[in-house]
C-alpha cells in the first residue's frame, strides 16, 4: 500500500508540474489546460479513495496521537475539497478565459495548497504504513 501511495504522489506532483506549465503560457490553450486540469481531478479522486477506502482501515489502530492526526487529516481532506469544488466552479473555461491573469494567480494557489496536501500525507501516512507489517506480526 505504501509503494501505491508514493507511486499516486508522484503522478500527482507531475500532474500538478503539467498544469503549472501549462499556466505559465501567455494565454490560455483550452486542450491543454482541460486535460490537465482533467487528469490532476482524476488522480486528486484516485488518491482520496484509496486513502479513505484502503489505506485507513489498516491504521484502525493507531496510536492515539496518530489517530488525532489521521482525523485532522480527513477534516483537512474535506475543506480541500469544497475548496477544490469552488475552485472548478468558479474556473470555467469561459471564466480563465476571461480573466487569464487571475486564473493564474488562483490556480497557483491551489497547486501550492495540493503540494502541501501531499506533503503531509506522506509525513503522516509513510511512517504509519511502513510500521504497519511490524505492528502486525508483533
Amino acid at each position: 500500500m505504501l509503494n501505491e501511495l508514493k507511486a499516486i504522489h508522484a503522478e500527482l506532483r507531475e500532474a500538478i508540474a503539467t498544469l503549472e506549465s501549462v499556466v505559465s503560457r501567455p494565454a490560455p490553450d483550452d486542450e491543454a489546460l482541460s486535460a490537465a486540469r482533467l487528469r490532476l481531478s482524476r488522480l486528486s479522486s484516485r488518491r482520496r479513495m484509496m486513502i479513505e477506502n484502503c489505506i485507513s482501515p489498516l491504521l484502525i489502530h493507531a496510536a492515539p496521537e496518530d489517530a488525532r492526526r489521521i482525523a485532522d487529516l480527513r477534516l483537512e481532506t474535506a475543506a480541500l475539497r469544497v475548496q477544490s469544488c469552488q475552485h472548478i466552479g468558479r474556473w470555467t473555461m469561459r471564466a480563465i478565459c476571461a480573466d487569464w491573469a487571475g486564473y493564474q494567480r488562483a490556480s497557483a494557489d491551489m497547486r501550492r495548497a495540493m503540494i502541501r496536501r501531499i506533503q503531509r500525507e506522506a509525513a503522516l501516512l509513510y511512517p504509519l504504513l511502513e510500521a504497519g507489517p511490524a505492528q502486525k506480526s508483533a
